[in-house]
């Protein structure tokens, strides 16, 4: 009885650390949302265990915030908007999109955090403190509090 007991133990801890590995490489996506001076903001990172890989921000901003009238008045300053976020998009790893709605424009902006570093995304004006990265990695509970800290709130983590 003994020995049948002692199987059974092994056999769940092997299993509890097993699955303890698993979790630690697994992969994890959290979706924060927010509103910051009437524009709306969605973040969403994904990490493998606590190292952020990827980065996609979403900025929903009324055309009056910038000082425009209509979905064609922004599409005719498309270049000066453009040129703004140029050096972004000229570095690794980073990408920022413009699309022109009826109301509003929204802005993506995409960064593959396994290109692109901390220094080089302080220096793009991305201003990600320095504390929420590990070396070279950004960590994923840290950068979360960070953006929590900000007023955004998680709505979805898988």
């Amino acid at each position: 009885m003994k020995k049948k007991n002692f199987r059974i133990t092994g056999l769940l801890v092997l299993l509890i650390a097993i699955f303890g590995l698993a979790a630690c490489g697994s992969n994890e996506t959290v979706t924060l949302q927010g509103e910051e001076m009437g524009q709306q903001q969605e973040i969403t990172l994904e990490a493998k265990g606590d190292e952020v890989q990827s980065m996609a921000a979403e900025m929903t901003i009324p055309y009056a915030l910038i000082g425009v009238e209509s979905k064609e008045e922004a599409e005719s300053m498309d270049e000066m908007l453009q040129s703004e976020f140029e050096d972004a998009n000229e570095a690794d790893g980073v990408e920022v999109e413009l699309t022109y709605e009826e109301e509003e424009i929204v802005v993506a902006i995409n960064i593959d955090l396994t290109t692109a570093g901390p220094e080089e995304l302080n220096t793009l004006g991305f201003g990600i403190d320095e504390d929420a990265f590990d070396e070279e990695d950004l960590s994923l509970e840290k950068m979360v509090s960070e953006l929590e800290d900000n007023g955004l709130e998680v709505v979805e983590e898988e």
